[in-house]
C-alpha cells in the first residue's frame, strides 16, 4: 500500500517529539530518517497482518501505524515466549555459534529493542546459519523467525540420541565446536543415508557395501529425481519420529535441494563418502 508524505509526516513529527520528551521539535536529518523508516516498517507490519484491502481503506494511516505498533509489541512478547521455552532444555551441541546467538543474543535483543523508535534494527548479527533465509527481513520480524526456525531445529535435534547426534557432527568436523554451519543439515544428511538404504542409526559407520548401495539408490539420476527421492525420505524421518508434524515437515525440506545436489556431484564422481561419513 502506497502511503502520501503528507500522510506520514504528522506520525513522524510525534514520534520525534516524544523522542525529544516534548522539550524540542529540532532533531538531525539522520534521526528524522530513521523515524520514518520506523513509521513505515510498523505499518508494513500493520499490512502484513492485515491483508484484506478492504478493511486497510477504511483505517486512517495514523490507525494503521498504532495497530502496527501494537501488533510488534506482541510479537516481540511471542520472542520471548519461544526463548523461554526452549531455554529450559536447550541444547548446542557444543556449537558456539549456536549458543552464541541464541542463548547470549536473544536476550539482548529482548532488553534492547526499541520498538517505537527503531523497530527497524535487528540488533543481532545471527550469526548461527539456518536451513531458512532471514536475510530479506530485519527487526522483530527477523528475530520472531529465526526463533521460531531454532525452535523446529532444537524439537528435531532433541528428539534424537545425543550420543549419535555428536558422533554424526565429529565425524563431519572433528573441530565441529567452532565451526559456522547449520547442525541440523548435517545430521538430517546422514539420517537421510541411513533410512534409504534401512540402514540403523545406531549403525554408525558407512561401509564400501553402504556406498555401493546409496549409489544404486540415487543412481545417474538428474537432481530434480534425486530431490523427490529426499523429500520421501525426510517424510519417512517425520513421520516416525515426530507423528507426521507439518511443520516440522516444511521446514526439513527446506534443504531438499541442497542436499540433492550433494549427493547428484558425490555421485558422479563416485564419492559418496564426501556427502555421507
Amino acid at each position: 500500500m502506497d502511503y502520501q508524505m503528507e500522510e506520514l509526516i504528522p506520525i513522524v513529527s510525534e514520534l520525534a517529539q516524544k523522542y525529544a520528551n516534548y522539550e524540542s521539535t529540532s532533531i538531525t536529518y539522520e534521526k528524522a530518517q530513521s523515524f520514518m523508516e520506523a513509521v513505515l516498517y510498523c505499518l508494513k507490519e500493520y499490512q502484513n497482518s492485515n491483508t484484506d484491502s478492504l478493511v486497510q481503506s477504511h483505517i486512517s494511516v495514523k490507525e494503521q501505524y498504532d495497530i502496527g505498533v501494537k501488533r510488534l509489541f506482541e510479537k516481540v512478547e511471542e520472542i520471548r515466549v519461544i526463548f523461554n521455552e526452549i531455554s529450559l532444555k536447550f541444547e548446542d551441541f557444543g556449537v558456539k555459534s549456536l549458543y552464541d546467538t541464541v542463548q547470549k543474543g536473544i536476550p539482548q535483543f529482548l532488553k534492547w529493542y526499541d520498538i517505537r523508535f527503531c523497530p527497524q534494527n535487528t540488533l543481532l548479527t545471527l550469526d548461527y546459519p539456518l536451513l531458512i533465509d532471514c536475510g530479506s527481513l530485519s527487526g522483530a520480524d527477523a528475530v520472531h523467525k529465526y526463533i521460531q526456525a531454532v525452535q523446529t531445529e532444537q524439537i528435531f535435534l532433541t528428539a534424537l540420541d545425543k550420543d549419535y547426534v555428536v558422533s554424526v557432527l565429529e565425524k563431519y568436523d572433528p573441530n565441529y565446536q567452532d565451526m559456522i554451519e547449520n547442525i541440523c543439515s548435517i545430521v538430517l544428511t546422514d539420517m537421510i543415508g541411513h533410512i534409504a538404504i534401512k540402514k540403523s542409526l545406531q549403525d554408525a559407520e558407512f561401509l564400501t557395501d553402504d556406498y555401493m548401495r546409496l549409489s544404486k539408490t540415487f543412481g545417474q539420476r538428474p537432481v530434480s529425481d534425486i530431490e523427490h527421492i529426499v523429500e520421501g525420505v525426510i517424510k519417512e524421518i517425520v513421520d516416525r519420529f515426530f507423528g507426521s508434524d507439518g511443520k516440522m515437515l516444511t521446514y526439513l525440506c527446506c534443504e531438499t535441494n541442497n542436499i540433492a545436489v550433494r549427493i547428484h556431484t558425490a555421485n558422479q564422481y563416485g564419492n559418496l563418502s564426501r556427502v555421507f561419513r
